[in-house]
């Protein structure tokens, strides 16, 4: 889709479903940013660059601070916490506005040549307790991620856990929290090995490339100083550990990888907040796959997605974590938790 030809009015309403949906509550700084630029038509026409099934506030915002995490000196750095932590004043938005219709050309590049690859390192928090509750104790298995951008949920098993504000598990200078609001935590063993860490990505993130690691900072809102410090120390964390990142672009191309895989170790394929940027076909035909490769051997798929973007409907109206387990030929799908984009909070079910 070109963005470009759709109206004003769409795109404004898109930028303030964002502000309502995502950033009310969690980030003041997004929140009064979006709903300006929803108002903005010189800013719309900017932002309508973005390329097809982009979500565009996220994409043009992570531009904007991208260039200021390039450019830390520039004035409207100072007013982003990301870069000036000890500034306290509002962001005065013509000054925002001033830099973008100034910076044109290289804030297009950006939403012509990126996409949105967040590594929402607050995910493994259900990740863990999922992946372990399924295994024995010794176990050793095997981990797909999906759209793994630089592959930091890969190293679940290496972070510190908090939940509740009180319980611990594990220790890393990686720290994850998250409230539980309601449900059984899955008991799961921290014993379980994992033997291959494979992530799949039509543009994997090497963190050995500065610009890349700028660039997964840039996708973190730019108030959320603690996500931005535990991205820090996860990316030191990857830098040490034995992630397989590989360029995968076709539904072909993961089932190849897949299939590759030991059938005597067991597998689990996952994604997180990654159907979204599929079409409605390709999400089938992604499934189909999946159930191919079930033919061929036992496996575990986790997906954690928003209701809409599932194929089963649980009543739950957030994000959803499903896991699927293909077992002798069978499938069985479940709701195992809902959540919200960040997840913040884990409701298990």
């Amino acid at each position: 889709m070109d963005y470009t030809k759709i109206s004003f009015e769409e795109l404004s309403a898109w930028f303030k479903k964002f502000a309502e949906t995502e950033c009310k509550g969690v980030s003041d700084l997004y929140y009064d940013l979006s709903i300006k630029i929803s108002e903005d038509k010189e800013l719309i026409k900017i932002a309508s660059h973005t390329r097809d099934r982009q979500p565009m506030p996220n994409l043009f915002l992570g531009a904007v601070h991208y260039l200021l995490l390039g450019n830390p000196s520039n004035e409207l750095a100072q007013y982003y916490p990301s870069i000036n932590k000890d500034n306290n004043k509002n962001l005065p938005f013509n000054l925002f506005k001033e830099f973008c219709i100034s910076h044109p050309e290289e804030i297009i590049e950006i939403l012509q040549t990126k996409i949105v690859q967040t590594n929402s390192l607050n995910r493994s928090a259900y990740l863990m307790p999922i992946f372990f509750s399924l295994f024995h104790q010794g176990e050793k298995i095997n981990i797909i991620d999906i759209g793994t951008s630089a592959g930091l949920n890969l190293n679940f098993d290496l972070y510190e856990y908090h939940y509740n504000e009180k319980e611990t598990i594990g220790k890393s200078p990686v720290k994850i929290n998250s409230e539980i609001k309601g449900g059984t935590f899955p008991e799961f063993n921290e014993m379980v090995q994992i033997n291959k860490k494979i992530g799949l990505d039509q543009n994997v993130l090497d963190l050995q490339k500065k610009e890349n690691e700028l660039w997964l900072k840039a996708l973190i809102w730019a108030d959320k100083l603690d996500r931005l410090s535990k991205m820090d120390a996860a990316i030191q964390v990857a830098q040490k550990s034995n992630i397989e990142l590989i360029k995968s672009n076709t539904i072909n191309d993961f089932e190849r990888i897949i299939n590759e895989q030991e059938l005597d170790i067991p597998l689990v394929v996952y994604h997180t907040h990654v159907l979204y940027q599929f079409k409605k076909e390709e999400r089938i035909e992604f499934w189909e796959m999946l159930d191919r490769v079930s033919e061929k051997r036992d496996f575990y798929y986790l997906g954690a997605e928003w209701h809409t973007v599932l194929a089963n409907d649980y009543g739950i109206q957030g994000v959803v974590v499903e896991l699927t387990t293909y077992k002798n030929g069978k499938k069985k799908s479940n709701a195992i938790a809902e959540t919200n984009g960040h997840a913040n909070w884990i409701k298990w079910t």
